[in-house]
Order: structure tokens, then sequence, then C-alpha cells
């Protein structure tokens, strides 16, 4: 799962691109998905990533993508990217 998150972390996207993939039914997806424990996971990824630990960011976000439609999603989104 590392290299597919070092894949994500070298994509840049324009405000516009953001817009249009959230805006999408994977993106919709998403936001459910990240909303689905209160937010916490997201919270804690985003505290490790302002901190620089990637490593702990991947893990609180882990639970989500190990779920079967997590890593689908992830997929079908990295997809979407290239």
């Amino acid at each position: 799962m590392v290299g597919e998150n070092e894949n994500f972390s070298k994509i840049s996207l324009s405000p516009d691109q953001i817009r249009q993939i959230l805006s999408s039914s994977e993106g919709q997806a998403l936001i459910r998905l990240l909303q689905r424990d209160g937010g916490k996971g997201v919270q804690a990824a985003a505290k490790a990533i302002r901190e620089g630990n990637t490593e702990a960011a991947q893990q609180a976000l882990s639970p989500l993508l190990r779920e079967t439609n997590g890593e689908n999603l992830a997929e079908r989104l990295r997809q979407k990217l290239e």
C-alpha cells in the first residue's frame, strides 16, 4: 500500500480538478467513507501529515481503506487521476 500512497502524493490538482473529482460518484463515495467514523480517522491522518508523519497518516486511514469498498474506491480514484 505504501507504493500506492507514494503515487497519490505526487499528484498535483487544481481547485477545479478537485471540485470535479469530489462531485463525481467516486468523490461522493469517498466523502461518505471518510465521514463514517465521525471523521476521526481523517482528523488523525491530517494531524499526522501536519507533523510530517506519513506512516501514522497511512495507519489512521488504513481501517477505512481496508473495507471492501474503500480499496475499490481508492483504485477507481487513482485511475481517474491518471
